[in-house]
């Protein structure tokens, strides 16, 4: 299962199965948005406001809100990391 901005749930997401069923199926009302004072993703607002299945059908990835949403206690390597892995699966989903 694979969210807008890239996570693969089942693999990368620490919260799949317990707190969280999938940003897709929660319609981008994950558990970490009120700490940013939302309710919903603002990925995933992102995607849905422009009309996209996904980040990888806009171009921009990684932009300014992928920085914005960054975990504040993931190093520069593990950002570094998930991003790289994020733009690998959309690489990935659009060669299907």
């Amino acid at each position: 299962m694979l969210s807008v901005c890239g996570v693969n749930c089942s693999s990368d997401c620490h919260a799949f199965g317990t707190e969280c069923e999938g940003c897709n199926q929660l319609q981008g009302r994950v558990a970490w948005a009120p700490f940013l004072g939302r309710e919903r993703c603002p990925i995933f607002d992102c995607v849905m406001n422009k009309g996209l299945q996904s980040c990888g059908d806009c171009g921009s990835a990684p932009c300014k809100v992928w920085y914005d949403t960054r975990n504040p206690d993931a190093s520069d390597e593990e950002f570094t990391a998930d991003l790289n892995s994020r733009l690998a699966n959309l690489n990935d989903k659009n060669k299907e």
